[in-house]
């Protein structure tokens, strides 16, 4: 997206950010950042860990919105989704 806006082609960056759009709203507005990033991570089958205190994990119910949300986006996520 960025590579193509600097590039001079904004339609195109446009359209990328437009597909990401299930992505952004996912990870950054449903819950608290650092929640979403470390479900995020997980269901990427990569190393997030725990939130630290106050915070708590996501729910099984964030976690399978945040699926919907990424696979939406067009996030390949393992175990075939998407």
């Amino acid at each position: 997206m960025i590579d193509a806006y600097l590039a001079g082609r904004v339609g195109e960056a446009l359209e990328i950010h437009r597909e990401l759009l299930p992505v952004f709203i996912g990870v950054m507005t449903r819950t608290q950042g650092a929640i979403a990033t470390k479900a995020a991570l997980g269901l990427l089958g990569l190393p997030g860990g725990t939130v630290r205190g106050p915070l708590i994990d996501a729910t099984p119910q964030q976690v399978e919105q945040l699926r919907t949300d990424l696979v939406a986006g067009g996030v390949k996520l393992p175990g075939g989704a998407a």
